[in-house]
């Protein structure tokens, strides 16, 4: 068995060492890794990672969740200057989108001691608007980057997927993967019209009982759109599901769910993946 995992915290596993990790991946099949910062923090910490191992692969983003604290054009520059010094190993530009999640919760705990219920409706409204243009900015601005240097784009979708959608068509670009895809056939078929060879990349939740939706998506849409990840050390897939830290190795698990869901044959499916996986991210 071969294949890449294209989303991947390493760094962050707790419970097992590094270096154990890194063997299990290899000796499962894996033959590269995409390592994903969480945060700027850790985006050197990821990149270091990448360029340890010959089969590492890094990526820079700045996350809908963490726009709020930065300066667009600074953060943007800041993206540019990391990938030219890195652009052997950095593969994409991850994690952007939009993540509307939090922003009900966080609004309502803003204007809780507000007793004026008209108030405190115009003032919830105008605050997830305001937020969710500030998560829109620092989206294109990070898809202009993608273009300039033309990296496909990881997308985070929250709570958002027609948002997320519409901007990418206004800006009219297709090179794009749908990150831990958790939506229905249909948002992929949506994806697929508009950007007929971006990836839909699926994760640990594929292997749940009750994914229904998502198995019927990677059953369904052409196997040359799909890739496979991760996102360890989180979202751990089933048989390890609760008994462990989820580690790049793992992917094996959810590349042997896809293959009996789809109708080709097993060794088909895994190297059309391998090969979508290294398509994507311009690896030979």
């Amino acid at each position: 068995m071969k294949f890449i995992d294209t989303h991947c915290h390493p760094y962050l596993i707790k419970t097992k060492d590094e270096n154990e990790c890194i063997q299990n991946f290899t000796k499962a099949g894996g033959e590269f890794f995409v390592s994903i910062w969480v945060d700027i923090e850790t985006s050197n910490t990821s990149i270091k990672l990448a360029n340890k191992y010959d089969f590492g692969r890094s990526s820079i983003w700045i996350h809908p969740c963490d726009v709020y604290d930065f300066d667009v054009a600074e953060s943007i520059k800041y993206l540019e200057e990391l990938y030219l010094k890195n652009k052997d190993k950095v593969v994409a530009i991850w994690e952007t989108g939009l993540d509307y999640y939090w922003m009900e919760k966080d609004a309502d705990k803003l204007i809780s001691s507000i007793k004026d219920n008209e108030k405190k409706d115009a003032l919830k409204t105008k605050y997830i608007a305001e937020k969710k243009e500030l998560q829109k900015i620092f989206f294109r601005a990070q898809i202009l980057l993608a273009k300039t240097y033309n990296l496909p784009l990881i997308i985070h979708n929250r709570d958002a997927k027609h948002d997320v959608l519409d901007v990418l068509k206004q800006e009219n670009y297709q090179n794009f993967i749908m990150h831990c895809f958790a939506e229905d056939l249909g948002f992929a078929e949506k994806c697929l019209g508009f950007a007929p060879n971006c990836m839909i990349s699926f994760s640990w939740i594929v292997t749940f009982k009750n994914a229904k939706a998502i198995q019927e998506t990677a059953q369904k849409i052409p196997l040359k759109n799909i890739i496979i990840e991760t996102d360890s050390p989180y979202l751990t897939p089933t048989p390890h599901r609760g008994k462990e830290e989820n580690e790049p190795a793992f992917t094996q698990f959810v590349l042997k769910k896809i293959q009996e869901l789809r109708s080709e044959n097993p060794e088909e499916v895994e190297s059309q993946i391998l090969e979508n996986s290294k398509k994507i991210f311009k690896i030979s």
